[in-house]
């Protein structure tokens, strides 16, 4: 029962022990707890700011982003901290099997179908001629070949525009096109 009363005693800040002469206080006395201001005050705070924000219109330049008061917190800003200098234009070049010549040079002189992998003889003006397959890449543009059908072979070519992009265009190749002609 002493106990119980003890705690109670302890709890409600009732009872003030006496010092020990053993203990020693450093640093400053502890600073008295000041209550918080009443419930009411902050409530009604938070109802007039509510009453203000609901009042307000929002317009579409809220939402435009600027530099100084609404810019986008997903955006990284790294690059502009980045001296990026004079860079040059790497130009990509694809190990092309006729290199040296133009597309228009070369000739189309056979084609072996009948397998999974089907294939086709190129001739240079010099009269070498190269086996070809589907994948490989033929002349100084880079024409990639993309089919190979019985009498004809299509290559994809990479066209620049004028904005700068680049664009895929398909040409077709026929074996004998002089004898098309007859």
């Amino acid at each position: 029962m002493k106990r119980r009363t003890l705690a109670l005693a302890l709890l409600l800040g009732g009872v003030v022990l006496p010092p020990v002469a053993d203990e020693v206080r450093a640093g400053p006395p502890p600073k008295k707890v000041v209550a918080p201001p009443p419930q009411t005050n902050q409530n009604e705070a938070l109802q007039q700011r509510l009453a203000i924000l609901r009042r307000k219109v929002l317009r579409d330049e809220d939402f435009n982003e600027t530099d100084d008061t609404n810019r986008d917190p997903f955006r990284s800003f790294l690059g502009i901290f980045v001296d990026r200098g004079a860079r040059a234009v790497v130009s990509q070049t694809v190990p092309a099997i006729f290199g040296k010549f133009a597309l228009e040079e070369l000739t189309l002189i056979a084609v072996v179908t009948g397998d999974a992998n089907p294939r086709a003889m190129f001739r240079d003006p010099s009269g070498l001629g190269q086996v070809v397959k589907r994948g490989d890449y033929l002349s100084k543009s880079a024409a990639r070949v993309t089919k190979i059908l019985s009498d004809r072979v299509v290559l994809e070519l990479a066209e620049a525009t004028a904005g700068g992009e680049t664009r895929a265009l398909e040409k077709a190749i026929l074996v004998n096109p002089e004898g098309a002609d007859k």
